[in-house]
């Protein structure tokens, strides 16, 4: 049996994991809103054209 300052500690714990875990949560929605902005804004642009070279001689 835990005692309570055991308890105590082992609810601390499980506290900060939590927050971390949210923290580390929301640093990569973040970053995934970064990216699919970057990625729509690259959309928005016009392709560019792409030389092809010759095709071989038969």
């Amino acid at each position: 049996m835990l005692t309570s300052e055991e308890f105590e500690a082992y609810l601390d714990r499980q506290k900060m994991h939590q927050l971390d875990a949210s923290q580390a949560t929301r640093q990569m929605l973040r970053r995934s809103r970064e990216q699919i902005a970057a990625s729509m804004a690259l959309l928005q642009q016009q392709v560019p054209k792409i030389w092809h070279p010759e095709p071989p001689e038969r």
